[in-house]
C-alpha cells in the first residue's frame, strides 16, 4: 500500500447552526487541511494526482459560505448571489474532515484509508480517518 499526504489551506466562512454560543454567528477562517491517504497506484502511478486532489477540495470550498441545509441563511444568501457549498450536517471542524474525506473516497476508487485534519486555528482542529469499510456519505450542494 502507498502513502501520499497533502496540505492545502483556503478561505471560507460558516456557522453552526443552533448552537448557543458565538460560533452561531456567521464568521470566517483561513482553514488548513491535512490529508493523509493510503491506497494503490493507478495506471500512471500516482496514488491521487495533487492537481485533480486540489480541484476536489480546494477549489470546492475556497471563498464561500458553507452551512447547514437547515440553516435559514442557505434561502437568504442564495437570493443575494452568494457562493455557497450546503452539507447535510453543520458544518463543525469535525463534519468538515468528515466531508473531505467522503469526498476522497467517492472520487478515487484506489483509495482504501484516508485520514483528513481541519484546522480553523493553528490550535483548534478537528479530525477523521475513514476506510471504505466505515465509509459515511456526506451530501452536500453547491450554489454558484
Amino acid at each position: 500500500m502507498f502513502e501520499i499526504r497533502w496540505e492545502r489551506m483556503f478561505d471560507s466562512a460558516h456557522r453552526i447552526y443552533e448552537h448557543e454560543k458565538k460560533c452561531r454567528y456567521l464568521h470566517g477562517h483561513s482553514y488548513r487541511v491535512k490529508v493523509l491517504i493510503r491506497g494503490e497506484l493507478e495506471e500512471h502511478g500516482m496514488l491521487v494526482d495533487f492537481g485533480i486532489l486540489k480541484s476536489t477540495i480546494h477549489d470546492l470550498l475556497d471563498h464561500k459560505v458553507i452551512l447547514y441545509e437547515k440553516d435559514p441563511l442557505v434561502p437568504l444568501l442564495e437570493k443575494a448571489g452568494q457562493k455557497l457549498v450546503v452539507l447535510d450536517r453543520n458544518p463543525t471542524a469535525e463534519n468538515l474532515a468528515l466531508f473531505i474525506a467522503s469526498l476522497i473516497i467517492r472520487n478515487f476508487e484506489n483509495v482504501r484509508e484516508v485520514e483528513v485534519g481541519v484546522f480553523e486555528t493553528p490550535t483548534q482542529s478537528g479530525f477523521v480517518k475513514m476506510t471504505r469499510e466505515n465509509f459515511v456519505e456526506v451530501n452536500y450542494k453547491e450554489i454558484i
